[in-house]
């Protein structure tokens, strides 16, 4: 019989990077001008209101993470092309810790005043960084969860535990119990990221660069499957 057991380092990939995309969202949303570099459909909408009220200069930070967005997943798209499953994530997951890394080093230094050049690069950074990740998690490829944003999976959670419950099983699928563990992770990196912000710290940046960082060492040590 065929071993069909999910590799383990795939389901802390995709943990850790769900933990990275709700960090990043609340330290561009908080401490960038009200943007989203991971989750773009609130994104969208908050370019579409500010570009209403003639809010210029906050409709730029959007329109920034849109674009670095497009061009995360273009970058990922083009860097696993020809490779095996298992390299095109080690290529990925290099890429976006490099990434992380340098955008520690430009925010630390600096102060994050809404539309001077350093914000609207770390915008650009962060949303390029999840543009990439959202193609880590087209690899990962477990229980159609993406890493960046999770209304999806949440539909997704909603409708097995509303079968589950009416047809009286009172047990998850393995997928929804995945797609309960990555909803959790996202909010826990949000919530962490929320009380560095509350805090002030500027060591909020290190959250996402030490998720993901932990996610390469562990697909580094990994065999190919």
């Amino acid at each position: 019989m065929t071993n069909t057991k999910t590799p383990i380092h795939l389901e802390y990939i995709l943990g850790l990077t769900a933990f990275a995309a709700g960090s990043v969202d609340v330290i561009s949303f908080v401490k960038l001008g009200g943007v989203f570099a991971s989750a773009m459909t609130g994104n969208l909408a908050f370019l579409a209101l500010y570009l209403a009220r003639g809010s210029f200069h906050a409709a730029i930070g959007s329109l920034i993470a849109l674009v670095g967005f497009i061009l995360g997943g273009v970058l990922g798209t083009l860097q696993t092309r020809g490779k095996s499953n298992h390299d095109a994530l080690n290529t990925l997951l290099e890429t976006e810790t490099i990434l992380l890394l340098l955008i520690a080093i430009l925010w630390l230094p600096s102060t994050h005043t809404q539309g001077s050049f350093v914000t609207d690069m770390l915008i650009l950074m962060l949303s390029l960084a999840m543009g990439l990740q959202s193609i880590i998690g087209k690899k990962v490829n477990l229980s159609n969860i993406p890493t960046v944003v999770f209304t999806s999976t949440l539909t997704n959670m909603v409708i097995a535990i509303t079968d589950s419950l009416a047809s009286g099983k009172f047990s998850l699928p393995k997928d929804t119990k995945r797609q309960s563990a990555s909803f959790s992770l996202y909010f826990a990196g949000a919530l962490c990221a929320g009380i560095l912000a509350t805090l002030n710290w500027q060591v909020i940046i290190v959250l996402p660069f030490a998720a993901v960082t932990w996610a390469l060492m562990r697909h580094l040590r990994a065999k190919p499957e």
